[in-house]
């Protein structure tokens, strides 16, 4: 008997047994998911799977013992075998406890109704605490919220409409007026807000829609926001078990509090329909946890010492292995140009390359630039990549332009990043990129350039960036900006499915002297776009023909940030865009 308790196949008959339950129990217990399933068969705590998980516990220790007995005493390796097995003893053992005797369970509880029910999951069936749950206060709290405040003067003219956050301060007129929103009520859409004026704070002011705040002739009302993000859910909770005074504790998100061996989270937070406040608790005992842990811990303890041990055979060899290793860890992914640097003839970018601050990238005519769509170091984008925050010179010429394009037709490239960097793009061509530029801040101008077949041709932040007589083309967005605008003119946008998206922010841009026409749409303004658009002094239609220009507006107040159309060009403007086609090959 003691020798079949010992054998080796018996432990692959029982392992595969459990693994077989395993299976079979994953699949036919719906746990605390199974309403109107409440009988569904649990087969971790049945006897199929609990008396082939004892067996192995006592086919490991008729097994472990006898080896132990023969393994030197007070040698490493004698224990670490057994703080190995003892782990897997221990870590098995918390595991049935828990199964036996661990509890999970569910209730929702109105603010200031205690109550001693509770949903047992495990049991399959409503179960009483001997002690009383009432939820004292619960509080939700949240980000900072992004509101559009409009300011009007003593006339009734509007002085602007500014995008702010709860706590973060704004200038107003021309007054040294400074407004800061404090705090923001979303049920009664009301703004808690300070003002100051030459350096006079005034304090404690209230605006409504229907109702603005006055401050030195300025009347200054919440116009829109942003649904609040919630950061944090608090409830305080007060215990109460007959002939003991109440104990309160304090519930966070993923901070649990325990009574009498008990653990209460938060996992809900709503109101019925009556506005009351209405708080789901979860609440589980794990009582093998103490053994699990120390489980989990022997055996890592144990692992590291029998790695240790390993690890001295080849301590002999790590001169040679070092060597080896040294060619492949002394190249960090990527490129760096902290000197200024010269590209001409072909040149292959297969590492996100980097120009830092103080150093100058110059591209000289008839260079072609090749970048790779792989990602190898799985980053999530692809190595083909250039990033400025120094200073690009790309310096083309006509006929022989600059051209930036896919070392695999079939994987675009990632983009040409420009970060509060100093930048001339002149007669270049940018093709097959996720987007060809993207700019944040910095001084940059674009001239003659072709921007075409991209994901998007440029996306940029800021004011500093001008595009001048340069063709836009094939891309899925054209020209896509926030918190400001470029400056556009003797340009084409065509042929993108959207040819200008004014995403949002205050600011805007102006494109003039252009020919615009696109697929789907020629101008779009995102929901948050607060400054105005001057889109007047272009032809909209193709080379040969006049349209209309095609305008999705998705904001829902059409009064702050206005798009000028007027002034309409009755022929597409001369010279517009770059070099000829032939010129850009």
């Amino acid at each position: 008997m003691i020798r079949f308790l010992g054998s080796t196949k018996l432990t692959i008959a029982l392992c595969l047994l459990l693994a077989a339950g395993g299976v079979a129990g994953s699949l036919l217990y719906q746990g605390n998911t199974a309403f109107g399933k409440v009988s569904s068969f649990n087969v971790f705590r049945s006897p199929l799977f609990l008396v082939p998980g004892a067996l192995l516990l006592l086919n490991m220790l008729f097994c472990v013992v006898p080896k132990v007995r023969e393994m030197p005493a007070g040698k490493p390796r004698t224990w670490i075998f057994a703080s190995l097995h003892l782990g897997i003893v221990l870590v098995s053992a918390g595991l049935a406890w828990d199964g036996l005797s661990g509890f999970v369970g569910t209730q929702y509880y109105p603010l200031g109704q205690p109550y001693a029910g509770h949903r047992d999951w495990r049991a399959g069936s409503d179960g009483t605490f001997p002690f009383t749950v009432e939820v004292v206060s619960a509080d939700v709290r949240y980000h900072p919220i992004n509101l559009q405040i409009g300011v009007k003067d003593s006339a009734g003219r509007k002085v602007g409409l500014f995008v702010a956050r709860e706590g973060v301060p704004f200038a107003v007129g021309k007054d040294a007026m400074v407004v800061t929103p404090r705090k923001f009520h979303v049920d009664g859409k009301r703004l808690l807000l300070e003002a100051s004026v030459g350096g006079e704070p005034v304090r404690s002011l209230v605006a409504t829609e229907g109702a603005p705040a006055t401050v030195s002739g300025y009347s200054i009302v919440p116009v829109a926001f942003r649904d609040p993000e919630p950061s944090e859910y608090i409830a305080a909770v007060r215990f109460r078990r007959p002939g003991r005074p109440p104990e309160e504790r304090t519930l966070r998100i993923n901070t649990p509090a325990t009574f009498e061996g008990i653990s209460f989270c938060i996992v809900s937070m709503d109101r019925d329909r009556y506005g009351n406040t209405i708080v789901g608790l979860q609440m589980t005992r794990e009582p093998g946890a103490p053994l699990f842990w120390a489980g989990a811990l022997l055996f890592g303890a144990a692992l590291a010492g029998q790695m240790s041990l390993k690890m001295r055979r080849v301590a002999a060899l790590s001169p040679l292995l070092l060597a080896a290793l040294l060619p492949a860890v002394s190249h960090a992914f990527g490129v760096v140009v902290d000197r200024d640097t010269t590209w001409s003839g072909e040149v292959r970018v297969t590492e996100p390359v980097s120009v830092e601050k103080g150093a100058t990238l110059r591209i000289l005519p008839g260079t072609v630039v090749l970048l790779s769509g792989d990602d190898r170091n799985r980053d999530g984008c692809p190595d083909g990549g250039i990033l400025v925050y120094g200073t690009l010179r790309v310096e083309g010429e006509r006929g022989r332009p600059v051209r930036f394009s896919r070392i695999d037709p079939a994987k675009p490239w990632d983009e040409i990043f420009l970060k509060d960097a100093n930048a001339t793009i002149a007669h270049a061509v940018v093709e097959g990129a996720g987007w060809g530029l993207h700019i944040h801040d910095g001084d940059v101008r674009v001239e003659r350039t072709v921007l075409r077949g991209n994901g998007g041709g440029a996306r940029m932040r800021g004011t500093g960036v001008t595009f001048l007589r340069c063709t836009v083309s094939g891309n899925g967005v054209g020209l896509r900006f926030w918190e400001g605008g470029p400056r556009v003119s003797g340009s084409v946008i065509e042929g993108n499915g959207t040819g200008i998206f004014y995403r949002d922010g205050a600011g805007g841009g102006k494109i003039t002297g252009s020919r615009i026409s696109n697929r789907e749409w020629d101008v779009k303004v995102g929901d948050w776009a607060a400054g105005d658009l001057d889109l007047s002094g272009n032809f909209w239609g193709g080379a040969g023909s006049r349209g209309s220009p095609r305008v999705r507006d998705y904001r829902e107040r059409k009064g702050p940030g206005k798009v000028a159309l007027d002034a309409e060009l009755a022929a597409s403007p001369r010279d517009a865009g770059a070099d000829a086609p032939e010129g850009m090959r």
